[in-house]
């Protein structure tokens, strides 16, 4: 999840609203979400909020209508909500309560069909045809966290930024069904470069099978990374 540890506020976005149409992109690919532009939602206490890598991962991946998906750290939702609009069965997770309830209540106010579960990565779920994460990948640092617990924990990736990305990649064959495929985005930081768009970890159980989108900002360099199980088990 993006953010520069000096300075939280989400790049471009108002201080307590959500505009998609305020950020710079390109509609997204077809076949991607749809109508993801008037999705306006409002900040909440204890919530990552949407910024440009929430978008950038709502609006790279892609869903089919009936297709079963499921979001690991959901925040406030961008993605699962999109992807319910779209016709996807989703599950929103995360393992924070307060985003967990605000997905739920964000789902509704929209009339928008999903489910919502309190889970730790892919704990006590099954398998699904999409799987979207957005996941924390700034490196710890003590001095520079955020007093409020569930806003750091939704952007620490420990020591290298990479621990909740190791968790994914090594559980996510086990959570995808036999043409099933996830989109992962990854981030690329002056403190923690990876120099290639290569999978960030090493796994022999999870290939890239392509690149759906990419940012580059002052501070970071974003990309969504389609993943594939090598050998469904």
């Amino acid at each position: 999840m993006s953010g520069n540890r000096d300075s939280r506020s989400p790049t471009l976005l108002s201080p307590r609203k959500f505009t998609p149409s305020k950020l710079k992109v390109t509609p997204p690919f077809p076949g991607a979400f749809v109508r993801l532009w008037d999705l306006d939602l409002s900040e909440r206490p204890h919530v990552y909020p949407p910024r440009e890598d929430s978008l950038l991962l709502a609006s790279s991946a892609g869903v089919k209508n009936g297709e079963r998906v499921l979001e690991v750290g959901c925040g406030l939702g961008l993605a699962s909500l999109s992807a319910a609009r779209a016709g996807g069965r989703v599950v929103a997770s995360d393992v924070n309560p307060y985003a967990v309830q605000a997905v739920r209540e964000e789902a509704l106010a929209r009339g928008l069909q999903l489910d919502t579960v309190r889970a730790d990565l892919f704990r006590g779920l099954g398998r699904f045809d999409v799987v979207l994460s957005n996941p924390p990948y700034l490196p710890s640092s003590p001095s520079l966290s955020d007093p409020d617990v569930w806003q750091e924990r939704a952007v620490d990736g420990g020591e290298d930024g990479l621990a909740f990305v190791r968790r994914f990649i090594e559980e996510l064959p086990d959570h995808l069904t036999e043409d099933g495929r996830a989109y992962l985005l990854v981030a690329s930081l002056p403190q923690a470069p990876i120099r290639t768009r290569g999978l960030p970890v090493r796994s022999s159980r999870v290939v890239i099978s392509d690149l759906v989108g990419d940012r580059v900002l002052p501070a970071e360099t974003l990309w969504v990374l389609e993943l594939r199980a090598s050998e469904v088990t």
